[in-house]
């Protein structure tokens, strides 16, 4: 199953210098970085005519986390879209539950010929050792705070992290927070911490973010710690000097017993808000509508979410009280993710790793983006067509994709690429899309 990691190193970075002799003999490569994506929608789901797909085909693995909407545009994105353009090929895992099923998945592809691996489950030194002794190349969805051994390790084909700046989207749940919950708390807060116990970072960020709100905003005194409650793996009852009823419950929605344990609470009727660190709204809608009719109540719901057919349906199905079944969403830019995740690997598996994917002190750069927060039908509509699986029309096209590659612009820094991912939100995609 080991290859010789020097020789596939090698080999990479050979097909890297002829993947870049190839794009530019054909006048597609750039003498310097772009300032800022110029980057359009794309509605293709098959290589351009006018473009000239690289000759060299390499295999992604991708280890995936959760079975949702995003997961799913995601490999409808990876493809429909990037697989006919760059002629790469991927290997899509099951939900990984564990480690030991990570590990599993990424023996599988190194068997099965992959040359990279882009793990939204783990953020391990173990799995990073594994592709080092195979001469793979190991991107991470996440931030490098949860792994020091793999940000200080020795891992000369680990890439670097590829994610949210999960302080951003804590403060958005916070802002939303502060302006809608009620002046005394009496409504009563439900928060789902999701796998922020497993140390999911976004779920940590999220959860922590919520209570701090809470926090401030009710000038509370907690018996614990925020640390402390978030790493929960019960449902805890958040003590506090005011009494105001905050409730945790942890779990992936993912588990057969999520949906059973959130119902049960919610059908006591105490909780007026429910807010999520993860993407909950769907599973979680019929029984806030139950509970909203029984109790004749608004039940206030802020969640993660992807653009879907889904996420359009919960904006506009409205209450008994007529209003929407979700009232605030975080959602991800999910093909602009998706691409960066994707370049930074490509940029990697084209001999460029030093130049593109190294921070100033020399180690696995850390990539970040935005997400948007959206809270009524109005601001959803800005954002119709956009990530649509169905139609294959994309945040992040083809110019966009290019951007950030190597192969088209061979100066290109991290830096580069984070100016390109920080310039996302409503205003700037709209003009991209057209």
């Amino acid at each position: 199953m080991r290859k010789n990691i020097w020789k596939r190193t090698a080999t990479l970075f050979l097909a890297g210098v002829m993947a870049v002799i190839s794009l530019s003999g054909c006048g597609g490569a750039s003498s310097s970085a772009p300032a800022a994506a110029a980057a359009s929608g794309s509605t293709t789901s098959a290589a351009s005519s006018e473009t000239t797909v690289p000759t060299k085909q390499f295999v992604i693995g991708v280890a995936e986390a959760q079975a949702n909407d995003e997961v799913t545009t995601r490999r409808a994105y990876y493809e429909d879209f990037i697989a006919p353009n760059y002629n790469v090929k991927f290997i899509f895992s099951e939900v990984l539950k564990d480690d030991a099923a990570v590990k599993t998945f990424i023996e599988n592809c190194i068997d099965s010929g992959a040359d990279a691996i882009i793990d939204f489950k783990s953020n391990s030194a173990q799995m990073a050792r594994m592709c080092e002794e195979n001469g793979v190349i190991y991107t991470v969805q996440g931030i490098p705070d949860m792994s020091p051994e793999l940000e200080d390790g020795n891992f000369p084909l680990h890439t670097g992290w590829v994610g949210a700046d999960n302080a951003q989207v804590g403060n958005l749940f916070r802002d939303w927070l502060e302006a809608n919950a009620s002046a005394d708390g009496k409504e009563g807060f439900l928060i789902s911490t999701s796998l922020a116990p497993q140390g999911n970072v976004q779920h940590v960020q999220v959860s922590r973010s919520i209570l701090e709100g809470l926090q401030e905003k009710y000038g509370l005194t907690y018996e614990k710690s925020i640390e402390d409650l978030v790493a929960s793996s019960e449902t805890t009852n958040v003590a506090n000097d005011k009494g105001i009823l905050i409730t945790l419950y942890p779990g992936s929605p993912n588990k057969e017993t999520w949906l059973p344990g959130i119902s049960s609470l919610l059908q006591t009727g105490k909780y007026a808000m429910f807010l999520s660190s993860g993407q909950t709204y769907n599973q979680s809608a019929t029984a806030v509508k139950e509970v909203e009719q029984a109790f004749n109540i608004d039940i206030k719901v802020a969640s993660i979410a992807a653009f879907s057919t889904t996420l359009t349906t919960a904006f506009n199905t409205k209450d008994a009280n007529g209003n929407p079944s979700v009232d605030m969403v975080t959602v991800k830019p999910s093909s602009a993710l998706n691409a960066c995740l994707f370049a930074v690997t490509y940029n990697a598996l084209n001999g460029a790793i030093e130049t593109t994917c190294r921070d100033a002190d020399g180690k696995p750069a850390n990539f970040r983006f935005q997400m948007i927060s959206i809270t009524s039908p109005e601001e959803l509509a800005k954002t119709e067509g956009w990530d649509n699986k169905d139609t294959g029309t994309w945040i992040a096209g083809k110019e966009f994709v290019d951007s950030m590659l190597v192969t088209k612009h061979p100066d290109i820094t991290p830096e580069d690429i984070n100016k390109i991912m920080a310039g996302l939100n409503v205003d700037s995609i709209s003009a991209m899309m057209g």
